[in-house]
């Protein structure tokens, strides 16, 4: 009797700690959803090793997040942009040339912007769906978090084999402050994120620009 009782006593810890996992990452998305636009600057540092050593690209500029895709828009070391829509991908050089990729084309970049746009859309479905999902909160520090996707599919892990995106929770309110792409290759691709807005809606020019046949 005392073994059952002490086995049902670690089950029902067990239980208690899914049901926490699952209400703070609910809690988390849900409060990232509550701000369906969201723009500030970011700093990319791009970290690739080589028989050489590890080398670090680092460039900047500002981005635009909603649950209609991702648009990015590099200011330094080179003027640039790049739009990634459910649909297609459209990537602007600093001659301005265009060039438009449909995303039935590139499959595990559009499954890597879907689950960015799903985070701030709350579509925990989706995310699970496509990821295992560990919700880590830090001793150190209880309004930090980090949120690591480990892809199912192996198209996608066969080019990114997680993502970390870590952030924090104030009164209610969430922020992504970091978002880590861990390419299978063994490098990385890390997006710092500063000031953040946020809004109901996006501008009439960013509607034409996501919305663009």
């Amino acid at each position: 009797m005392k073994k059952l009782k002490i086995l049902l006593t670690g089950l029902m810890m067990l239980v208690g700690t899914s049901g926490i996992f699952a209400l703070e990452l609910e809690t988390v998305c849900d409060q990232l959803s509550k701000n369906p636009v969201t723009r500030g600057d970011f700093v990319q540092k791009k970290s690739i090793t080589t028989v050489k050593g590890t080398r670090e690209l680092k460039s900047n500029g500002n981005y635009v997040f909603c649950a209609d895709g991702i648009m990015w828009k590099t200011e330094k070391p080179f003027p640039s942009s790049m739009v990634v829509t459910k649909t297609r991908i459209v990537q602007t050089a600093a001659d301005g040339k265009e060039t438009v990729i449909d995303g039935r084309d590139n499959q595990t970049f559009a499954s890597i912007a879907s689950a960015i746009s799903a985070i701030f859309s709350n579509d925990l479905k989706l995310l699970q769906e496509t990821f295992n999902i560990s919700f880590l909160q830090f001793k150190s520090d209880a309004s930090a978090w980090e949120m690591l996707l480990e892809a199912k599919d192996s198209t996608i892990s066969s080019v990114m084999t997680k993502m970390s995106v870590k952030g924090t929770s104030i009164n209610n309110h969430s922020d992504i402050n970091s978002i880590t792409l861990y390419e299978a290759s063994a490098n990385t691709i890390t997006y710092e994120f500063s000031n953040q807005k946020y809004s109901k809606e996006l501008s009439s020019d960013e509607k034409n620009i996501f919305f663009a046949q």
